[in-house]
This record gives C-alpha cells, sequence and structure tokens, in this order.
C-alpha cells in the first residue's frame, strides 16, 4: 500500500492571507481592506489533498501537526486552533475557497447526491448560523464534503480484472473492480495519492475565519462585511425561497393529469426543471482539472490499465446556465439518479425504458402548461426553460418508444469525446450504463 492522504494546516493574519483571497475574489478582499482587521482576526489555511475529507456527516475535518486528517473533535488537532473555528457546531466555519473546488454531497448507499455542484475558488458560504445565532434553524445535518468532485465516474467501463490489477501493482491501489458507477471514485483518489506518482500533487486550499471575525454583529464599521455574507447567501438560495410556489404550481398542473404518475418518476421532472434553470446540478464530462487531477487519471487509464475502444471520459457534476447560449449540455442519468425527493413509492419501479417514457410524458404536460400562461410566471426561470432548452431522452439496447433517442446519437457532443490532453476522438461508448435512461439538457 503506497498511498499518502496528508494535509496541511497553517494559522494566517490578514496580512498574509490578504493576496490569496484577492486573486479569487478581490471585491470580498477590499471589504475587508477597509476593516483593517487587526492580528486577533485571524484565519486558517487548510491544504487538503484529493479525495481527503473536509466534512464528514457535518463535522469539521482537519489535518493535525503530522499531517493526518482527522476530526476537529480529535486531541491531535492544536486547541487554539480548535477552540478558534468550532463555532458552527463543529461542522465547516465561514469559509473561501482558495484553489481548486469542493463537494458538498449527501451519501447515501448506493450512490451520492451533490448538493451543490462543485465549489469553485472565491465562493464564500457557512455563514448563516453565525450571522443570526439566535434566530436560525439551520441544521448540521449529516452533509458531507470533500476536497475535489466526489460524484465522478468513468464513462466507459474499467471493470477488466486484468487491466486492474496494472493499477495495483504500480500505484497501490487496494480498491476492488470498480463495478458500480459509486466506486469508480475511490480508485480516482488512490490514484491521485499513489507514492509512485512523481509530479506535483493535487489539492484544494480553503481558507477559514476564526469566531472574532463575527464579535461586530452591531458595529456599524463592520456592516458591510456581513452584509456581503448576506446578499451572496441570498442570491444563492432563490431556488429554495421558490420552491413552495413551484411545487403548488406542479400539483395544479397534476391535479387534471390523466394518470397520476409514480412518485419516482414526478421527483425525478421536478429535478429536472429545477436543474434547467440551474437551481440543482446535473451531471458533464469533465473540462479542466479544477475538481480533481483528472489529467492525470486520464493518462494512467490510457497508457497504464490500457483501456480500449473508448476514450476515459470522466464525469462530473456541472450546472446548467440556463441564460448561456454558449453553455455546454448537461445530463441527468437514471443509472446516478440525484433527486433530492424519496417518497416510499419511488422505489416501485418497472424497467429504465418505462420510467425514461413516463418521465418524458410528463415533462411534455409541463412542458404545454407552463407555456400556456395559465399560471402568470412570465419573467421567471420556470417560464423560460422551454423556449430555451432542448430535453432529449436517450436508451441503448432496447426497443425505443416514441420520441427517444439512441444513445449512439449522444456522439454530437465533442465534450463526451474530448479528453484533457485537447484530443477529440471518434468513438463514445454508447451502450455505457450512463446513457441508459439519460436525459440531456442542451441550449436551444
Amino acid at each position: 500500500m503506497r498511498i499518502s492522504f496528508k494535509g496541511s494546516i497553517e494559522k494566517l493574519t490578514w496580512k498574509k492571507a490578504r493576496k490569496e483571497v484577492f486573486n479569487v475574489n478581490p471585491g470580498f478582499a477590499e471589504i475587508i481592506d477597509a476593516l483593517s482587521p487587526d492580528d486577533k482576526h485571524w484565519l486558517v489555511k487548510v491544504r487538503y489533498p484529493y479525495g481527503s475529507p473536509v466534512m464528514e456527516k457535518s463535522v469539521l475535518m482537519l489535518p493535525n501537526s503530522k499531517g493526518d486528517i482527522v476530526p476537529i473533535t480529535d486531541s491531535s488537532i492544536d486547541s487554539e486552533l480548535r477552540e478558534g473555528i468550532d463555532y458552527n457546531l463543529n461542522s465547516n466555519p465561514v469559509s473561501v475557497v482558495l484553489k481548486n473546488a469542493f463537494e458538498i454531497f449527501l451519501p447515501l448507499e448506493d450512490r451520492t447526491i451533490p448538493l451543490s455542484g462543485v465549489i469553485n475558488p472565491g465562493t464564500v458560504f457557512g455563514a448563516w448560523r453565525r450571522l443570526t445565532p439566535e434566530k436560525t434553524e439551520h441544521p448540521a445535518f449529516i452533509w458531507d464534503m470533500t476536497a475535489g468532485a466526489r460524484s465522478v465516474f468513468m464513462l466507459p467501463k474499467i471493470t477488466e480484472g486484468l487491466r486492474h490489477k496494472k493499477l495495483e501493482k504500480a500505484f497501490g491501489v487496494s480498491s476492488n473492480l470498480p463495478k458500480t458507477l459509486m466506486r469508480h471514485w475511490d480508485v480516482f483518489r488512490q490514484l491521485a495519492n499513489s507514492s509512485s506518482i512523481t509530479q506535483e500533487p493535487w489539492s484544494a486550499e480553503i481558507l477559514y475565519f476564526s469566531k472574532h471575525w463575527f464579535n461586530h454583529l452591531k458595529d456599524e464599521k463592520w456592516a458591510q462585511f456581513y452584509q456581503y455574507f448576506y446578499h451572496s447567501g441570498w442570491a444563492g438560495n432563490e431556488f429554495w425561497r421558490n420552491q413552495p410556489i413551484w411545487n403548488l404550481i406542479f400539483s395544479l398542473i397534476l391535479k387534471d393529469y390523466e394518470s397520476r404518475p409514480n412518485a419516482y418518476v414526478m421527483d425525478t421532472a421536478k429535478y429536472l426543471l429545477n436543474m434547467g434553470a440551474g437551481a440543482l446540478p446535473g451531471l458533464g464530462p469533465v473540462r479542466d482539472t479544477t475538481a480533481g487531477p483528472f489529467d492525470l487519471i486520464q493518462d494512467i487509464y490510457t497508457n497504464v490499465y490500457d483501456i480500449r475502444n473508448y476514450p476515459p471520459i470522466i464525469i462530473q457534476p456541472q450546472r446548467f446556465r440556463l441564460r448561456d447560449t454558449s453553455a455546454p449540455p448537461v445530463y441527468y442519468s437514471l443509472q446516478f439518479p440525484n433527486a433530492l425527493e424519496f417518497k416510499p413509492s419511488s422505489r416501485m419501479r418497472a424497467s429504465v425504458i418505462s420510467d425514461l417514457h413516463e418521465i418524458r410524458s410528463l415533462m411534455m404536460r409541463y412542458e404545454q402548461e407552463l407555456l400556456s400562461n395559465r399560471f402568470n410566471i412570465g419573467g421567471t426561470s420556470l417560464r423560460d426553460l422551454f423556449d430555451r432548452i432542448s430535453y432529449d431522452y436517450f436508451h441503448s439496447g432496447v426497443e425505443l418508444h416514441n420520441g427517444m433517442r439512441d444513445s449512439k446519437e449522444m456522439l454530437s457532443d465533442i465534450g463526451l469525446r474530448t479528453t484533457l490532453d485537447g484530443k477529440l476522438h471518434d468513438s463514445f461508448p454508447s451502450s455505457c450504463l450512463f446513457g441508459k435512461g439519460c436525459i440531456r439538457l442542451a441550449q436551444k
């Protein structure tokens, strides 16, 4: 076993941290500059290797003096650091991402649900509980967070035993054959952190604010600093604020629906609408290394694993940009479902092709009703969806229902054929699990 997951932790003053914050979020840095905070307002810069836990069941994970990543409550964590940043129920403090990306997700037995897509550099989050300590109903809950994308997998199969043994031998990989999409990530993170890798290891960096930064809630001088968190939080929760209205509209549409669909179909269709508005993440091919060392992983699968027939395309969480006419397509796969709701009947399913047919039928009904102006929703994302987006439904290996397309036609998305070395490939694994029951959202 030659896998090393080592992080680092450093206490900083604003003077030392300023340049890195300015590089990713200059407006926020200038607000802090105006405060001229003294050294009591310290910060903690943490570096995490790819795939390492940042939160487990909402408990913050930190590197200790040896670089081992342990819970904030562990005795090996410096007591001053722990007491300075444990103010969010031992979950993540107020944070700003400095380098590369993180993912917050809900871990389930058979999959993960990405709750935010990937959190990119410059993003500030985690302030709600600290700003409203007596009023917040925001729970610590049970979500996890990792350095780099967690909800990732290879598009073609990577389950050939002899080839996987090459990875075990060359890089000390200890994971069994990744027979499900969920298992791919564990292999990826072991490859990324193998001591056999000679290049600079991928890492993500984040800055945590100590609690002294939030001892001035009634000080007018600090108002702009706190308003920044309010404004960014307000912009980021539009989906949740509007959800009751959207749910009411969906219910009214279904009230006269001839054959009420099952809960699984309704949950999925609702998610697809929210995905189209950019409120919830879908999936798409990686286009850079912000969310992980995917160039390295693709190279290993090409030259060591010796993947055959298809390029080693990796899929990660991605948000659809509704009002960007050049935005790339984003996907939802019934084989890797992201839907947030779990009604009991959601598990009473027929077949993937039948589910796909029912989802398409319901989406067509939503389109008809939402474009009719019956609900007076002009000027909203919900009204713009079907004017701007094409929803296409793909499956392979079965007789297709009317209106569906063969997964081979997904080949038209060059992102599904382009590796990070810039090479455009001719082939696409149309029979892969991801493509069997897949919905594509694309700009018209």
